[in-house]
């Protein structure tokens, strides 16, 4: 998979081989393919209906991490979804997106979540409810946002505590089936008209290895 950003350290002469030093040393540096680079941090503390990523640098891989999500009361048993746009953030696809997910309770209760034309792209924190220790957390890698000859793709993983305080799951993946360039991500709360009371999102770009 081809790095689109700016040519990363971790290029070496060499046949494609590196010595467990020169991993450990370019681990450390931050260099070495996999390693993050924290593009943006946005934290929510005032009631806000949405927040949105419109610079994702050129990477291929994006990571979302969302933490300490909480709706405001209207919310309550919201998850954190996403939507992506095409037009820098001016606008953000709404239809179109198709997703399959396994949702899994603590009391043992597990169903699919599955469908072919939905507007979320991706859950991005669990369903929580709107008192107090009742959060959603998770995670969702995002790929080939920036290219424009495939689809974009996102694989998520979140928790959550619910209204009712029941623990709960889900795993699984999107995508939207338009080979276009996708450059702005919106987050918000996945109840029409509720608010985002608390939340910490991080946007990072996965560095990959450069072979010469």
């Amino acid at each position: 998979m081809t790095y689109l950003g700016t040519q990363p350290n971790d290029v070496k002469k060499n046949t494609g081989l590196y010595t467990p030093s020169e991993i450990l040393q370019l681990t450390k540096e931050g260099s070495w393919g996999g390693s993050l680079e924290l593009i943006e941090e946005q934290t929510v503390t005032t009631e806000t209906s949405a927040i949105e990523f419109t610079d994702l640098k050129n990477y291929d891989v994006h990571l979302l991490v969302c933490s300490n999500f909480q709706p405001n009361a209207t919310g309550d048993g919201a998850s954190l979804i996403t939507r992506i746009s095409n037009d820098g953030g001016s606008s953000y696809i709404a239809t179109g997106y198709q997703e399959a997910l396994q949702r899994i309770l603590a009391d043992g209760t597990n169903s699919e979540v599955k469908s072919t034309n939905t507007t979320r792209f991706t859950r991005s924190a669990g369903a929580t409810g709107s008192s107090t220790n009742e959060n959603g957390e998770g995670y969702t890698y995002f790929y080939n946002l920036l290219n424009s000859s495939k689809y974009s793709f996102s694989t998520t993983h979140i928790l959550g505590t619910d209204g009712a305080t029941n623990f709960n799951m889900y795993f699984g993946g999107s995508v939207l089936p338009t080979a276009e360039t996708h450059n702005a991500i919106q987050v918000f709360s996945s109840v029409g008209g509720s608010s985002i009371s608390t939340l910490t999102a991080k946007l990072y770009g996965v560095k990959q290895i450069w072979v010469t």
